[in-house]
Parts: structure tokens; sequence; C-alpha cells
């Protein structure tokens, strides 16, 4: 197994860890406020064309790295998506300064978020210091750059939460052992950003989980990453207006749907319609490919944003080549991918790693329709 299959796939294992305990309060809250169903946001005739960030999630971190394949993709995300932003993603500086600068040539705002799995306040401190300095590189040719500091740090940055890897973190979230967590981690985020200022001088933002408590005080932007799931939704109009107490620009850093029918129920744990553990990884039964309802969950999430006055919105996520099509149903990795395009397997005519070759999803044209 890859590391960039490793990767991914422990980020979504690790937001499944952590549901259970979200599960919890949202229900909790419901006990407490039984008439407050705001699923209906409130009429609005903006639309997503309006949004300050029209963006997508860019992942670094994969098998096939080829700098003609990242240029015709970011190419991609301007001229045929409508994009005017992307958050790029990753754990290795050289491929985040190399599609960074192909983004902000191709005139993209700019966002790079590092991601390293496992590693301790230091480590991390020391990886975000050294992406602040090439984004700051970047600013002085093209303004339209920001730095998001990480993303859902209790599980993926050890320390914070009792557990030796991003699993037993995300299992300790609600146990007595894990108590004080919130004041730790914006402890860190406060080091995070007293580090990176005196770097980097653009905007600055963070890509919370849910059931994280950020202080925002430091930051320019708050960043979220909100799925909507079965749980979730008579609850998540609310949750997406709380956002906005903070009384700063709110962008959503990841919000998304997989590819089969019931996907949009599952939010962020669709990636479990595959068994990861077999080889090669196979579609579980009962699951059944679905573009439309991955189109259909993405357009409505973006018409939501736009009527809440979201200010910018991130999908995650544009391509990802570990997860291939293919029309055999068992083997149809797709399925339980988020993005917004299909690749191909490779030994095949048009196997991604030796052709670059992409088809756009349903998805695909439900965003561009709505960033156009």
């Amino acid at each position: 197994m890859t590391s960039s299959l490793i990767g991914r796939r422990t980020l979504l294992a690790g937001v499944a860890a952590a549901s259970t305990l979200c599960a919890t309060a949202t229900a909790t809250a419901r006990a407490r406020t039984p008439n407050a169903d705001d699923a209906a946001a409130t009429a609005s005739s903006r639309t997503p064309a309006s949004l300050t960030y029209k963006g997508v999630n860019f992942d670094t971190d994969r098998e096939v790295w080829r700098t003609e394949y990242v240029r015709r993709e970011i190419a991609a995300v301007k001229d045929q998506l409508h994009g005017n932003a992307v958050l790029l993603l990753g754990h290795r500086l050289d491929r985040l300064a190399e599609a960074a600068s192909i983004a902000a040539a191709h005139g993209l705002f700019v966002w790079l978020e590092p991601r390293q799995f496992d590693q301790d306040a230091e480590q991390t401190l020391a990886f975000l210091a050294s992406v602040a300095r090439a984004a700051e590189s970047l600013r002085s040719r093209y303004p339209r750059v920001g730095l998001s500091i990480g993303t859902e740090l209790t599980i993926f940055m050890s320390g914070l939460v009792p557990g030796k890897d991003y699993e037993e973190r995300g299992q300790a979230l609600g146990r007595p052992e894990s108590a004080g967590y919130q004041e730790r981690l914006n402890a860190f985020l406060g080091r995070a950003v007293g580090t990176v200022r005196p770097l980097f001088h653009g905007p600055v933002t963070y890509g919370s989980g849910d059931w994280e408590q950020v202080d925002w005080h430091g930051f320019d932007v708050v960043g979220a990453n909100l799925y909507r799931n079965g749980d979730n939704m008579t609850s998540y109009t609310r949750a997406l207006r709380a956002l906005q107490r903070h009384g700063k620009p709110v962008v959503i850093t990841e919000f998304g749907c997989c590819t089969f029918t019931g996907a949009g129920k599952q939010g962020g744990l669709g990636f479990t319609a595959v068994d990861w553990e077999r080889e090669p990884p196979l579609v579980k039964d009962g699951y059944v490919r679905d573009e439309h309802e991955q189109a259909a969950e993405v357009g409505a999430l973006l018409d939501l944003y736009a009527a809440e006055r979201v200010d910018g919105a991130f999908v995650y996520n544009f391509i990802a080549p570990d997860s291939p099509y293919s029309p055999q149903r068992c083997h149809d990795l797709d399925i339980a991918s988020f993005a917004l395009v299909r690749t191909y397997p490779s030994g095949t005519r048009r196997g991604y790693a030796e052709t670059g070759q992409w088809t756009p999803k349903q998805s695909f044209r439900a965003v561009a329709d709505r960033f156009r």
C-alpha cells in the first residue's frame, strides 16, 4: 500500500474516529432545542458565483506526481471548473511549492496547508515554518496567497489527545483522559500563529474539525471542515451560522460527498464503501455508483453556503488518482471517492499514471455551473 493511499485514508479515518463524539454532541443539542429544525437556509438571492473563494482541495500527496499533469489539472480548475482558488494539501514542501507556483501563475488564489500525521508539536512547527517561508516567497510575486496552519490537529498531531496514532486519539476524544484538549489545542494554535506571522504576511486560517472549539482571535479567516451527513442534517445550517459569530470571514475548508447511492447520508465516512484491507481493495456489497447523488449534494451545499453568506468554500476534492474508476462495480474505487473527476487504473488504455487522463463527473458540472 502506497504512502499516499495511507495518508489520505489516515485523514478520513481520523474523522471517522471522531464522528461518535460529534454525533453525541449533536444529539445533546437537539435535546435542548427540540423545535430548532433549521435545515432550510434563509431565502437569499446570493449565488455560489458570488463567493470570494470558489475553490477545490488539491492533494499533493499522491503516488503519481508529474508536473505536466499538475499543470493540466490546475488549468482545468480555472478554465473548466471556473474556480478562482485552490487549497493545496500535503507533507512535501517541494510539491506544495511547485503546485502553488503553477496555480498562482494561472491567477488562482492559493492557500497552502501543510499536512503531516502523528508528528509532535516541535516537528509540526518546524515544517509549518518552512511552508510559511515558501508561501511568503510566492506572495512576493503573486499577492493572492494564504496559509492554513493545519487541519484537525487534535487527531492528526501527537500530544494534544492521548494516543499513539490518529485512530487512538480519535477514539479517546470523549474520554476523561482527554479532558482539557480544547485548551491544549488553542495553546498550540497560538504558538503556530506566533511562528508564522513573522515569516508570512498574508491571511492565515486553520481547518477545524466540528468537535474543536477554536479561539479564532489570532486568525484572519475562520476555517471549518464541515461535512453534512444523516446525523447532522437538521442541525447543519445552525452549525454553519454559528461560525459567523466570530465576526470574521468564514471559509468551508472541506466539504463533499462520495459517488454512490446513500453517500449524502454518510458524509465524510463515504470512503468506507470500500474494504481497503483487501488486496486489491474491493467495493463492499450493496454500494451502487451514483454520480447524480454526489452532484446533487455538492450543489445543494454550495447553494446553502451562498444563501448563508459564507465567504468561500473548497470542495474536497478535485482528483483522486489512487481511487480509479472501473466498469466492474467491485473494483470501482471511485465509488468511495470524493473527487469531481474520475481517473483510470494503471495498465489500461487511459491509465492515469501513463496518460494523466481524467473525465469530469456530474459533480464537476454541478460545481462549474455554480462557479461560472
